[in-house]
């Protein structure tokens, strides 16, 4: 993945209109391929994002959220300011340079409700991006066979590689490494997924 996410043309010259023409269907096919890419797990990243942001919208609504907001800034998955980008759309950025499987993507809403349930943490939208992508990692290195080094996954997260590295390791503390999922949660929370939108 390139810093711009794009083909830099200029990195090379061509001397005939055919090498122009094999250009062109290059760039076409490449983004055949990160269409196809983008479009796998459309409607499983519309759920997930749209159960987050519904349990985002319900914890707002509690008495001492402004508590909880100062409480958990301290946190390692707090960040100072709330991120611009939308849970779906990271969720999509996330889908697209990792071509994560259906199941590493239910398996991660589990972790992420595990986490809340043993640590008693709220999910805020200062809180829920940083969360979710460890929850991802995780998820992608304990159910998948092949996955890139945390250096990559920083530059998909947008943070660094000490950040990142911290949160999967708090992360996985605060879940007491329990990353097993029976089959029965996980095809509850399938058919819950299947059924939210």
């Amino acid at each position: 993945m390139s810093k711009n996410d794009s083909f830099d043309s200029e990195k090379f010259s061509y001397s005939d209109n055919e090498s122009e023409n094999v250009e062109t269907k290059a760039r076409t096919s490449n983004n055949e391929k990160k269409s196809e890419v983008e479009f796998k797990n459309e409607n499983l990243i519309n759920s997930i994002s749209q159960v987050l942001e519904t349990i985002i919208e319900d914890n707002k609504l509690l008495f001492n959220y402004s508590e909880i907001i100062k409480k958990q800034s301290k946190d390692v998955f707090s960040s100072r300011i709330i991120p611009k980008i939308s849970i779906k759309d990271y969720l999509k950025r996330i889908n697209t340079y990792t071509n994560i499987e259906k199941n590493t993507l239910i398996v991660s809403l589990i972790y992420i409700d595990r986490l809340c349930r043993v640590s008693k943490l709220t999910l805020t939208c200062y809180n829920i991006h940083r969360i979710l992508f460890a929850s991802i990692l995780i998820s992608i290195k304990y159910n998948e066979d092949n996955f890139y080094d945390n250096k990559y996954y920083s530059e998909i997260a947008g943070i660094s590689l000490k950040e990142l590295n911290s949160l999967e390791n708090n992360f996985l503390n605060l879940i007491h490494f329990l990353l097993y999922v029976k089959d029965e949660t996980f095809k509850n929370y399938e058919s819950y997924l299947d059924n939210s939108l």
